[in-house]
């Protein structure tokens, strides 16, 4: 029981020093400039093997509780390829989410596109004689559609399509403006 005082608690190899599991002392490598980057605290050895194994780490359990330093940089080299990993699964995550949502508005404006033009078509077969009604027709359409993009002029029917629309212009929200009729 006295080996384990002595031994690494990952590759079972002894030596003089060696770090206690539960210190959290930084040392000054590439995890350590990305943690200070991001204003997170130092992992203590303990974290990084709870981190990269499905096995269990608590005091009082009959393990070692000492690593040594070229397991604790492998440890932090883990580590760091971990955080990457996930760092670019959400970037790729996020790209995707904004295709498809770019796709789903460029689906909406078709649709948009072909009731206006159902519209004009409308329009054109009314008699020119009968103003009045053609110009209520209008009205009827303005209300319809009472989100208007402020870059573009272009009018929605709902607050989503006017949010998903205004990414073609750059920005990630756009607050909608309600048409006033006078």
């Amino acid at each position: 029981m006295e080996d384990l005082v002595k031994m690494c608690r990952v590759c079972m190899g002894e030596s003089e020093d060696m770090l206690d599991i539960y210190d959290n002392k930084s040392l000054g490598d590439k995890l350590s400039a990305d943690l200070k980057k991001t204003k997170e605290p130092e992992p203590t050895p303990a974290d990084l093997l709870k981190n990269c194994s499905d096995y269990p780490v608590a005091s009082g359990d009959g393990f070692p509780l000492k690593v040594c330093e070229p397991c604790l940089i492998k440890l932090r080299e883990a580590m760091r390829f971990k955080r990457r990993y996930t760092r670019t699964m959400e970037y790729v995550a996020r790209v995707k989410k904004e295709q498809i949502d770019q796709e789903t508005c460029d689906l909406l404006e078709a649709e948009d596109w072909d009731l206006v033009e159902r519209i004009k078509s409308e329009d054109e077969e009314e008699n020119e004689d009968d103003l009045q009604p053609k110009m209520k027709k209008r009205n009827e359409v303005d209300k319809e559609r009472p989100f208007k993009c402020p870059d573009c002029q272009k009018n929605f029917t709902g607050k989503a399509q006017l949010t998903m629309h205004s990414r073609i212009h750059g920005k990630r929200s756009t607050r909608p403006k309600r048409r006033t009729l006078k």
